[in-house]
């Protein structure tokens, strides 16, 4: 208990007269706080797991409010709990997952003497209420509605339980003529979305759309909807298939099924149409109903449909999707490049633009040329309208005169070098004598030089020889024909030895 305060007071009127008196003292007592719940009012329904805020207010004439000590206890959960008010007595707690059914909630406050105050609030928590069926109601489709075979709709409709969460309702729609259409559970607000879009066959349906409690009592609702044939034509593609892939160079055969109950089908018109090409084909199908056209697409993915009109302007329609490719887009052999992108070889992974140059006898890289990394100074001189022009290899009057070409290469098995030089041959005085030698050829292979003399665009052989190592041609010109001024070599292999690129020769010319 708190001290008692107490001070002496005067002598008593008694004491003065002579006579005795009684020792008396004035005392203070400790109050018990004072305590209020502000919310949830009493009598409050809460759904499970559903926040709930209590909100008090606590003071006491003798303690700060923050000394004051709180409990709270449930009469379902027990002890919930214990803290302090804040220093101006406001009380706060968040309950969750609570107990399902009536709770009577107890603050208790106690200051710093043990004094204490108390007080209750009651709610429910639960979906409470007595025990029953679900709730069912059918917003859609509207009593009598009609629809036409296979045409789509979608059934809504709200559930509610007294005794538990809406979701967990055990849900079924029916068809009093195909059975069980689809079950399920609700939305957490109770509301049901069931879409048919196959569909309901021709007839009266009777939709029923129930909801079972985890007791096993059932609440159901009930529509009638009549489904009526629509007399429409019935179309279907049959070839070619949903997803399939064509190149652009390939004619397409597309091909179908038409038909109506009330139009014979020779009286049908049918087309067939592309989103990205237009009309591909129209006309009467045959006596089966059968129709088919050919066609050429562009490249891209098309909507092909085919459509049957009857003589009352009915549409019937049938679409696939598919798709056109250009084969030169494709990356046959993996790297990285189409034909279309620059690849000369899409059957090779090595070969491609911009690939490394090998030396062998293929266009490695895509540039319209072989083995260029290892053409000689002399390029392009492979053939007699290219030939290399070495000017005059002849000295002044009976004296001879020579050149040496050196660091030749024969690149590829293609190659060929041409070269051309003024003999100056004259009359009676500087007669021609030509000697052509080539060494440092590979062992391997077979290698020719051909002589040629030439006359405008003519040229003439005169000689040559073949084999490896070394060649030599030569040629010993008329005394009495002074014609004889301009030669020509070309050198070429017959059998180029793989990887020689780097193999040079020399070309040594005597005139």
């Amino acid at each position: 208990m708190r001290p008692v305060l107490s001070r002496p007071l005067g002598l008593c009127a008694a004491a003065l007269l002579g006579g005795g008196c009684a020792d008396k003292s004035v005392q203070v007592f400790n109050t018990p706080p004072a305590l209020s719940i502000v919310r949830p009012l009493d009598g409050t329904s809460f759904s499970p797991e559903q926040l709930i805020e209590i909100e008090a207010v606590a003071e006491d004439s003798q303690d700060s409010p923050d000394l004051l000590s709180l409990f709270w206890t449930s009469s379902l959960d027990g002890d919930l709990g214990e803290g302090n008010p804040d220093v101006n007595g406001e009380i706060y707690l968040a309950l969750t997952e609570l107990s399902a059914g009536t709770h009577a909630l107890t603050l208790t406050v106690v200051d710093t003497d043990g004094e204490s105050a108390s007080e209750s609030v009651g709610f429910d928590v639960g979906y409470g209420g007595s025990t029953g069926a679900p709730t069912v109601i059918l917003v859609s489709p509207a009593p009598d509605e009609s629809f036409t075979v296979g045409q789509a709709l979608t059934v809504f409709g709200t559930v509610t339980d007294e005794e538990q969460a809406w979701e967990t309702l055990e849900l079924t729609l029916a068809s009093s003529r195909e059975g069980n259409l689809w079950v399920g559970n609700a939305e957490s607000t109770g509301t049901v979305s069931v879409p048919l879009d196959a569909g309901l066959s021709e007839g009266e349906h009777v939709l029923t759309l129930s909801a079972e409690d985890q007791d096993g009592n059932v609440g159901s609702a009930s529509v009638i909807v009549q489904v009526v044939a629509d007399g429409r034509p019935t179309a279907e593609i049959t070839s070619p298939t949903d997803g399939s892939r064509f190149s652009y160079t390939e004619t397409l055969s597309l091909q179908g099924t038409v038909g109506d109950a009330e139009t014979d089908t020779e009286l049908l018109w049918v087309t067939w149409e592309s989103d990205r090409d237009g009309l591909l084909g129209e006309g009467s199908p045959d006596s089966s109903g059968f129709t088919a056209v050919g066609a050429t697409l562009s490249v891209g993915t098309h909507t092909l449909t085919l459509t049957a009109l009857d003589e009352e302007a009915k549409e019937g329609t049938d679409s696939v999707v598919v798709t056109v490719y250009d084969p030169l887009d494709t990356d046959d052999d993996g790297d990285g490049q189409s034909e279309n992108a620059g690849d000369c070889d899409d059957g090779d992974a090595a070969i491609f633009l911009g690939a490394p140059e090998l030396c062998d006898t293929q266009d490695n890289d895509c540039d319209l040329e072989v083995n260029e990394d290892w053409w000689d100074t002399y390029e392009l001189n492979d053939d007699s309208a290219g030939a290399w022009d070495l000017g005059d290899v002849d000295g002044f009057l009976w004296s001879g005169d020579s050149i040496e070409l050196s660091a030749l290469t024969l690149h590829g098995g293609g190659d060929e070098d041409w070269f051309s030089w003024e003999a100056g041959d004259e009359f009676l005085i500087d007669n021609v004598d030509i000697t052509v030698r080539v060494t440092g050829l590979p062992a391997a292979g077979n290698f020719v030089v051909e002589l040629y003399q030439r006359d405008g665009s003519t040229w003439t052989l005169e000689d040559s020889d073949d084999g490896s190592g070394s060649l030599s041609v030569s040629f010993t010109g008329d005394l009495f024909d002074d014609d004889e001024d301009d030669w020509g070599i070309r050198f070429y292999a017959t059998t180029w030895p793989a990887g020689s690129c780097t193999t040079t020769y020399t070309v040594s010319i005597s005139s």
